[in-house]
């Protein structure tokens, strides 16, 4: 199902940055020195492979977004799902799922950071198999919750199918019966309908919020911390400081291109607000980015990684041109700067 070339190429672009960006970033980290992040090393680890398998559920789930009317709807436009009916509208909820996903590692990683800082003695049994396995079930149900959310609230019906169907029609030329959708009908519907629609989306905004407001006040507590804590030297404060900066900034990536198209698509038929097909170029694209922003935030804002990064770059560069150049002048290498 083709809708505009941005929609059908950029999440593919996208799904092919992530799986060049986040190799690099296990590169990076894995020939660090341990001693410089400690076992923080294994979350960025985690963070890349979980970047990587978000691109794939986006690579073979494709969606797109519509809002209509009193509606939003999500909807499989492509794949190997597309045309399977309730199998299709299921691979939707986990795509959507992997949203949820994204706040979830992140709480993690603030609650890592914050328990360096305030105890460390948890840190040692969070590290351990028993640990690990209880913040990947804590990481899954993230996940779990959305998709079931999706499912038992959002589900297309016979009702939403034919409310959609003159718009669908118009703008795309498709019979609305025959593709996989989730879909939220606040007004002119049965009770029914705009009752597990209200609870649904009221359902995704709270686990949303519960994630953005647990990011600020760990942040807030972090930064408390770092600002008063004399006893801390002054190299270890400004580790702490570069990884927290790199935490926010991976926060706010996904409130900017998860959290807000999402509040955007849900909330724009409640409030009047006809994206229609913009919701695509505002929210799927947005959303199919993450991936790439995230590991390169980090490379970027954590000296170690940017440095490495830039020297590697620089050596075949210096070495192309230092073997076909004629003319050598006569420089102090140990005056070079990389």
């Amino acid at each position: 199902m083709y809708i505009h070339w941005s929609h059908h190429y950029l999440p593919k672009l996208f799904g092919i940055l992530s799986f060049v960006c986040n190799p690099i970033f296990i590169c990076l980290i894995a020939t660090e020195k341990k001693a410089s992040i400690g076992k923080y090393r294994y979350l960025l680890i985690g963070f890349a492979i979980f970047d990587m398998a978000y691109s794939t559920v986006e690579l073979i789930v494709p969606v797109a977004i519509h809002g209509t009317g009193a509606a939003f709807v999500i909807y499989l436009a492509d794949g190997p799902f597309f045309g399977t009916g309730k199998l299709g509208q299921l691979a939707v909820s986990i795509r959507c799922g992997c949203i949820s996903l994204s706040y979830g590692i992140l709480v993690i990683h603030f609650i890592y950071r914050y328990l360096v800082l305030f105890n460390t003695r948890i840190i040692d049994r969070l590290l351990r198999p028993s640990g690990l396995f209880g913040l990947f079930v804590f990481f899954v149900f993230h996940g779990i919750a959305w998709s079931s959310v999706c499912e038992m609230c959002l589900y297309g019906d016979q009702e939403v199918f034919d409310y959609i169907y003159d718009a669908f029609q118009k703008d795309y030329h498709v019979d609305s019966h025959d593709l996989s959708m989730l879909m939220a009908l606040f007004f002119d519907a049965s009770p029914e309908i705009k009752r597990r629609s209200w609870i649904g989306i009221l359902l995704l905004t709270g686990i949303s919020i519960y994630a953005i407001s647990l990011y600020v006040i760990l942040g807030w507590k972090i930064m408390k911390k770092l600002a008063d804590n004399p006893g801390v030297s002054a190299t270890t404060q400004k580790l702490h400081r570069q990884l927290f900066k790199a935490l926010a900034v991976q926060t706010f990536i996904p409130i900017c291109i998860s959290f807000s198209p999402c509040m955007m698509a849900w909330y724009g038929p409640v409030i009047g607000l006809d994206l229609g097909m913009w919701n695509n170029y505002l929210g799927v694209i947005a959303l199919s980015a993450f991936p790439v922003l995230d590991p390169l935030a980090i490379i970027f804002l954590l000296p170690n990684y940017r440095n490495k990064l830039f020297r590697t770059v620089k050596m075949p560069i210096k070495y192309f041109y230092s073997g076909t150049s004629t003319v050598r002048p006569n420089v102090d290498n140990s005056a070079q700067v990389y």
